[in-house]
């Protein structure tokens, strides 16, 4: 993950026979084994995703002190670089209120203040948000879950969300709490593994031997099609996949 994962243990469905996570169909099956799991895919979104998800417990003790932040945290200055990229390829200027959600150890929140915008990162990992707030004390940090802003009645202009939403148990959910926190003229970029790539095999075997296939830490394997279903269900009016030469989805969206 770039940004860390914005963690919020929304209740799943009933695991012993839960539904799909993205178009709610009953009708998935079992497709391969890793790291213990199951994965199941749907074949009316084409969503894979591990089955039955671990529990919120098995979660939190997962992302207690989540082992990736100390790799990250050697990477300051190039994970700044390219999110300041990224963001600044939206091309809005201004006094304007950012959002970085599930922001792990703020580089991104930072690239945003660095950028001019009122810049607030968010997380639910207590450690990264500590660490975050001694890297960069200018911006705003808080350990809290995007459905705490929406209870709020927060709006932002632009919402960044990289490498979080394949971490959730709830991820329709997620993105329409977002979407609550965007105003018509706000813009959402964001990031996931694209398990559909043209480099990636086909053959489900070998897919699971690619490095972003890692359940539980990945919970959601989503590809073009499955992204642009859950954008949809969640309400989002306009919405744009770029192209990238990396098994990486990003996606601009907006209300």
């Amino acid at each position: 993950m770039n940004a860390g994962a914005n963690r919020t243990l929304l209740p799943p469905p009933t695991n012993a026979n839960m539904s799909c996570p993205i178009c709610r169909s009953p009708n998935h099956s079992f497709i391969v084994s890793k790291n213990e799991y199951d994965i199941h895919r749907c074949p009316a979104c084409t969503v894979m995703f591990v089955h039955p998800f671990p529990s919120p417990q098995e979660l939190t003790d997962f992302y207690n002190n989540y082992h990736k932040s100390r790799q990250y945290k050697d990477k300051i200055k190039s994970k700044i670089k390219r999110a300041k990229k990224r963001i600044a390829s939206l091309g809005k200027r201004g006094d304007l209120e950012f959002l970085d959600v599930g922001c792990n150890l703020g580089f991104a929140t930072e690239a945003g203040r660095s950028l001019g915008y009122r810049a607030t990162g968010i997380d639910v990992d207590t450690d990264a948000i500590a660490r975050a707030k001694e890297l960069f004390p200018d911006a705003e940090f808080r350990c809290v879950g995007s459905d705490t802003l929406t209870a709020e009645g927060r709006v932002f202009d632009i919402v960044y969300c990289s490498e979080v939403i394949e971490h959730l148990t709830n991820p329709l959910q997620f993105l329409r709490d977002i979407r609550s926190v965007m105003s018509e003229s706000s813009v959402l970029l964001l990031t996931t593994p694209d398990n559909g790539h043209y480099s990636l095999p086909k053959d489900i075997h070998k897919l699971a031997g690619w490095t972003s296939f890692r359940p539980p830490e990945h919970l959601i394997y989503f590809n073009r099609k499955s992204l642009k279903d859950i954008f949809a269900a969640a309400g989002f009016s306009r919405f744009r996949q770029c192209f990238s030469f990396k098994p990486s989805a990003k996606v601009i969206a907006a209300p």
